[in-house]
């Protein structure tokens, strides 16, 4: 089974991601945890050291920490981490340093499915 974390303080979303990946969560082919917080990211996967964790979904914009800092402590605890990054922000020099923090995906929203579903798929 392929676990995908999703961190976005846009709770709302959630229940999207739980349709748009239905088929997969039902067939047992992915099972996905939500956090709204970097806190609570970074907290699970040090209480969950040996979790193999497929991909991570990040909202860049986050309170407290942003998805920058997130993504960064990410990839020092775990540099193999697959970390997908998002947002509604479309500022080029945004995506170059989200890419430039180790992020290897840079999606905008609204978010395409079909495409994301690649990522998770690969």
């Amino acid at each position: 089974m392929n676990r995908i974390i999703i961190v976005d303080d846009e709770t709302d979303l959630f229940p999207v991601f739980k349709i748009k990946f239905r088929r997969e969560i039902d067939s047992g082919n992915i099972q996905m945890n939500f956090f709204t917080s970097g806190p609570e990211i970074i907290q699970f996967l040090d209480t969950n050291p040996d979790l193999d964790i497929k991909l991570i979904l990040l909202d860049l914009f986050l309170p407290g920490m942003n998805g920058i800092e997130i993504l960064k402590t990410l990839k020092e605890k775990r540099p193999h981490l697959k970390v997908i990054m998002y947002s509604a922000h479309t500022d080029d020099d945004i995506e170059k340093e989200a890419l430039g923090a180790g992020a290897d995906k840079f999606l905008h929203k609204p978010l395409n499915f079909q495409e994301m579903k690649k990522y998770v798929a690969a």
